[in-house]
């Protein structure tokens, strides 16, 4: 049976960011393909599932020495016609020019190729801000003997003049763009938290299903990271918008977990006891956060803690 593997590189800004775009990949992965490259999902017999073969890549690259700073998922799908196909995706975060990027590429290529002995068909999104940065060829000509390799890549700031488009779309692969957009201006926690809460509304109205709106809401969080006092404030609007319903709780983890209650509730530490958990309460509640997003992070009923705020206000 005909095999071919589809090789994908996203080149992204090293941070933390790296689990948000392999939960965007897993959970979006028709969707990514949909938004990105609409022709290959076409030829994708969808009805038949798909699987990840995250373990066929550990094979492939354990004994290739580089500075590991990408996601890798292989996925195996069925076309349309009948036949099984592979596609690799590899999720590259870095978000500054490489002069080997393409050599690099080609070399992925053929390791996949290697293993496999497969049709291997290599993509790239890149995500950095630089519109002149396209590494999309790689080649080698001398005395007769010609080397190419073309990549179809896509480039984030193409869609910057398209953003009307995006907003109109119902994939929500249109907001995880958005949101990197937005990180390109991003440049206090004042305007990236007025950027991070439109587009939190923005998912909200498109109606996703649960997963998706998780998904994309880990990776809004992410991307534009915020200090916990606007995270706080972040929450706080979330709330606002969905009541005792929350989507996703990665900052307030993070904040509580800063703020000691975390460590305390699982390991009885003292910043954990109740007479931490009510100075982290007073802390949170000066900064302007609501008594019901307190009560969430602290574990504390909203009837003590009003009259402990009561209580300090004598």
């Amino acid at each position: 049976m005909k095999k071919f593997i589809l090789f994908f590189v996203m080149n992204q800004k090293l941070n933390d960011y790296d689990s948000a775009w392999k939960d965007i990949i897993e959970v979006l992965f028709r969707d990514f393909l949909d938004f990105f490259y609409p022709e290959i999902s076409k030829d994708i017999d969808w009805s038949k599932g798909y699987e990840f073969l995250n373990q066929e890549l550990k094979k492939i690259f354990k004994d290739h020495k580089v500075n590991k700073k990408y996601i890798d998922e292989l996925v195996k799908v069925f076309l349309n016609d009948g036949s099984e196909k592979w596609i690799y995706i590899h999720i590259e975060i870095q978000g500054y020019k490489e002069d080997s990027f393409n050599e690099r590429l080609f070399i992925y290529n053929y390791r996949i190729f290697d293993k496999f002995h497969h049709e291997v068909i290599t993509l790239a999104v890149l995500t950095d801000d630089d519109d002149d940065y396209r590494p999309d060829k790689y080649a080698v000509n001398r005395w007769g003997f010609e080397l190419n390799m073309k990549i179809p890549i896509i480039k984030i700031t193409d869609y910057a003049n398209k953003i009307d488009e995006l907003e109109k779309s119902n994939n929500p692969m249109a907001i995880v763009v958005l949101t990197v957009l937005d990180s390109f201006k991003a440049k206090d926690d004042a305007i990236k938290f007025n950027l991070k809460i439109n587009l939190i509304r923005k998912l909200y109205k498109k109606g996703f299903d649960k997963d998706r709106i998780n998904s994309v809401f880990k990776f809004i969080d992410w991307i534009l990271n915020l200090s916990d006092q606007y995270e706080l404030k972040v929450r706080d609007e979330i709330y606002k918008l969905e009541g005792e319903s929350m989507p996703y709780v990665t900052s307030i983890e993070r904040i509580a977990k800063n703020e000691g209650i975390v460590e305390g509730k699982k390991e009885g530490k003292k910043e954990g006891k109740k007479e931490g958990k009510k100075e982290a309460a007073i802390n949170l509640f000066k900064e302007g956060i609501s008594l019901d997003i307190i009560s969430k992070c602290t574990g504390l009923p909203k009837n003590e803690l009003e009259k402990l705020i009561n209580k300090k206000r004598r």
